[in-house]
């Protein structure tokens, strides 16, 4: 037996007021002969037997009204007896991802997905806790009329969500409501794309309840891929794009709201999508939006893709020649596709990139390690000047593999992270920041990548140093495939004006926008921002990165493209579904409502005990005031 106001079993102790009173009434006293009370005396000798009997009857009555009362304000659940089901702590998890926004006879899939939600939780109580958990994560919870609200106001999302993670968090739900039974009730359209998880899900002690409310199949057309090439036009480009369509269908592509492209595509599958690229020019400069748009169909969330661009003049470039061959071959490759423009050195904004013993050099710059140790100590003076807080240490001739460091190593994609990672490095300074500095100059945010454990690679203001000089003989660096690209990353990103170029789906987690104030919404809104993490919008589009009032770049938020493809039902049916996501004791599926109800309902460990123990008490009280008036 378990109790959900246990505080109030303290009532009890007033069982002990009978008892008391009882016990007082049979006070023996002084005893006084007086003779007009000799005949009373003679009756209740008489009659003594039957007054015990009440007064003990009595006694018992008016204990077991007190006691029903406090065990009754105690609020005991017992699988013994009582009305309705036991309170139950329910966290209702509705699968509103991209998918249950499919158009069928005229009405959302998500309309029947929140109507049988809203069915389970209309039986709910007042004894019982229900909330519910959308496939992004939030909580619902609170009063019936607000969880109705919820229901009401749910859209769906604009890409897959993440079922697993709202699973894992609807888990801790259920179990914050003890001692009443924890259950979780999911309630899905049956995509199995929904259902992938990095880990399966442990649920041991909570059971877990499925009802899948599948559409039937339909015909789909989706953007799967809008992607600018380069990302900085000059002001021409193009745009790479991927289609899937059962049909031939037409696309248009717009730049700030206006179509500048149109065209057909062939039948294609999701696997295999049909591919263009248009090219094309923009008449806006700076951070321009872009979309892809098909023809309306019963997946509506999918018929455009978005993407962003940055519409300036190439970034100009003053080379030193003590950078060595490979870096002039690779900032001529990149002049060449007119990705960096020639300046002169000194102008502003033009980047010099050469070695750090070069004489006479200006900020914004790209310095490499010179050649010959014996330039050590000209290029540590050369660095006092320029203001850049790092000196280069002794020599290290020993073979060892470069790192990417610090948050950098987490973007698996990053130009830095492909340059760096595990490229082999004979030559090098190992770089050390300014004297008197506590933090080690490894741990320092500034730092890009380590060798042998020291800062090899580092970027500060208007800076970007290497520890070793672009030749073979020092590093295999510039003989990678990335390293063009990271080059280019280094002059335009770092040093240059392009800014940052995000790409997320909806609902997703996002780290790194420490130097960021807001998100600019494509409908100008502004959504702050605080830390060095934030939420992905669930709705998809273009939204700016803004710096206080400037634009420093941009977030694209689309859709996962395998969300578009609409699996059939694996073997085994929707079990199969759930074993593929979380594991337990109790996991079941149901495939009607009334089952699913049914189901979730049964597992509330017996009943309340409330009205019962309220009746017992009345029936007590009622005897003791029939056997009162005998």
């Amino acid at each position: 037996m378990a109790f959900l106001a246990p505080a109030f079993l303290a009532l009890a102790a007033l069982a002990g007021v009978p008892l008391l009173v009882h016990l007082l009434r049979r006070r023996i006293g002084r005893t006084v002969d007086f003779p007009a009370v000799r005949y009373l005396l003679r009756m209740e000798q008489e009659h003594s037997r039957d007054l015990k009997l009440r007064n003990r009857l009595l006694l018992i009555l008016r204990l077991i009204a007190v006691l029903a009362l406090a065990l009754a304000a105690a609020r005991p659940i017992a699988a013994l007896f009582g009305t309705g089901h036991a309170p139950i702590a329910v966290a209702v998890v509705l699968d509103n991802s991209m998918s249950s926004g499919v158009v069928q006879d005229g009405r959302p899939r998500l309309d029947s997905l929140r109507a049988a939600a809203r069915s389970l939780l209309q039986e709910l109580t007042n004894d019982d806790r229900g909330w519910i958990v959308t496939a992004d994560g939030r909580v619902l919870g609170g009063t019936p009329a607000t969880l109705e609200a919820g229901l009401r106001d749910l859209t769906p999302l604009g890409g897959r969500g993440d079922l697993a993670a709202a699973t894992q968090r609807a888990l801790g739900l259920a179990r914050s409501g003890a001692p009443r039974t924890p259950v979780v009730a999911l309630v899905s359209d049956g995509q199995p794309s929904a259902f992938r998880a990095d880990s399966v899900l442990d649920a041991p002690d909570v059971p877990v309840l499925l009802l899948t409310v599948p559409a039937a199949m339909t015909a789909n057309r989706a953007v799967l891929q809008a992607t600018p090439e380069p990302t900085r036009w000059t002001p021409g480009g193009a745009v790479s794009l991927a289609v899937a369509s059962p049909d031939s269908t037409s696309w248009r592509l717009a730049l700030d709201g206006r179509t500048v492209a149109r065209g057909d595509v062939s039948p294609a599958t999701i696997e295999a999508p049909a591919r263009v690229t248009p090219r094309l020019a923009s008449a806006s400069s700076g951070w321009v939006r872009g979309s892809v748009e098909l023809d309306a169909d019963a997946l509506r969330a999918d018929d455009t893709r978005h993407f962003a661009v940055r519409v300036a003049p190439p970034p100009a470039i003053a080379v030193r020649g003590e950078g060595g061959p490979f870096l002039a071959a690779a900032l001529s490759t990149l002049v060449d596709e007119q990705r960096l423009a020639r300046g002169r050195e000194g102008e502003t904004g033009v980047v010099t990139i050469g070695s750090a013993d070069a004489a006479d050099t200006r900020k914004p710059v790209l310095l490499t390690a010179p050649r010959d140790p014996v330039r050590v100590g000209e290029a540590n003076r050369q660095l006092a000047r320029l203001d850049i807080p790092w000196r280069f240490g002794a020599i290290a001739r020993a073979t060892v593999l470069a790192r990417v460091a610090g948050a950098a190593s987490a973007d698996t994609n990053a130009a830095s992270t492909r340059a760096f990672d595990g490229a082999p490095v004979r030559l090098r300074y190992p770089l050390l920041y300014s004297p008197g500095e506590k933090v080690a100059g490894a741990d320092r945010p500034d730092t890009i990548a380590t060798a042998g454990g020291a800062p090899w690679v580092v970027a500060g203001a208007d800076y970007v140093l290497l520890g070793s000089p672009l030749d073979p003989e020092a590093t295999d660096l510039p003989l990678r495939a990335a390293f063009v690209p990271w080059v280019l990353e280094a002059l335009a990103r770092r040093l240059g004006d392009e800014g940052r170029l995000l790409t997320a789906a909806p609902g997703a987690t996002l780290s790194g926008l420490r130097d960021l104030t807001a998100l600019e919404a494509p409908d100008g809104s502004l959504l702050p921002l605080s830390g060095d993490r934030a939420t992905v919008p669930a709705t998809s589009g273009v939204y700016f990165l803004r710096r206080q009032a400037a634009r420093v770049g941009a977030l694209v938020v689309n859709p996962e493209p395998e969300e578009s493809a609409f699996e059939p039902m694996p073997a085994g049916g929707a079990e199969a579904l759930l074993a593929r996501m979380l594991r337990g004791q109790d996991v079941a599926a149901a495939s009607t409502v009334a089952e699913w109800q049914r189901a979730v309902f049964s597992r509330a460990a017996g009943q309340a005990l409330l009205m019962p123990l309220v009746a017992l008490a009345l029936l007590a009280l009622m005897a003791e005031a029939w056997v009162s008036r005998r």
